[in-house]
């Protein structure tokens, strides 16, 4: 069996959020014994989630920067942004469920995932701020990172909470190491750190080990 280094990956910051500054950190990891081409396809494409994501089942995309990206594992990252606006579509039933640099999404979150009983949905809106697929021929490590939408109705400011969450892919001798963080600032983090850190750590857990069962169950 693979022993990863640092499981909760609690020395990695996030692109805008140094370790140090970091009010709440949470993260896990684990082996999934195929392709990171497979990881990455499971983890990038929200239709599947309802079939592995217990913590987050359900997924709508509100707006994406291209009509159809290809759900090619191996899609290259999309262009550097330019001086030109992207047009960007807004929210319909028909936006592609693959998320790519600039998508727009909301996270229907189950935070009691030990209940079997109905419960209302915790809605959380997000963007993708960075996307690149894994390359294992080249040894490029996947890196998909998403935060709050700050222009998404009833978003909080900056000042009072912002979270950036990163998952890393990387094609390991065997099959694929996969890791996923999150660091949290602002004034009401405090509150949610006191309130809900070991659910959510838990929570963090069970993500990756929900998407090992998923993609090692298809092989």
């Amino acid at each position: 069996m693979t022993t990863l280094t640092d499981p909760t990956n609690a020395t990695r910051a996030t692109p805008n959020i140094p370790i140090d500054k970091a009010t709440l950190h949470l993260g896990s990891s684990t082996f999934i014994n195929a392709p990171s081409q497979e990881v990455w396809a499971a983890l990038t494409d929200t239709s599947t989630w309802p079939s592995w994501n217990t913590f987050v089942p359900r997924v709508t995309v509100r707006s994406q920067p291209t009509p159809d990206p290809s759900p090619s594992t191996s899609a290259p990252d999309p262009a550097p942004a330019s001086t030109s606006t992207p047009t960007t579509q807004s929210t319909s039933t028909n936006l592609s469920p693959i998320l790519q640099k600039g998508t727009k999404f909301t996270f229907h979150v189950r935070m009691d995932t030990t209940s079997t009983k109905p419960q209302p949905s915790t809605d959380v809106h997000l963007l993708i701020s960075e996307f690149r697929a894994p390359n294992a021929e080249t040894g490029e490590v996947g890196r998909i990172v998403w935060c709050f939408d700050p222009e998404a109705p009833g978003s909080y400011s900056p000042s009072l909470l912002m979270a950036e969450r990163v998952h890393e892919i990387t094609a390991v001798e065997g099959g694929t190491e996969v890791r996923n963080w999150e660091a949290q600032v602002g004034w009401l983090v405090y509150v949610v750190r006191w309130m809900y850190k070991a659910k959510l750590q838990a929570n963090f857990e069970m993500w990756v080990a929900d998407l090992k069962g998923f993609v090692e169950g298809r092989q």
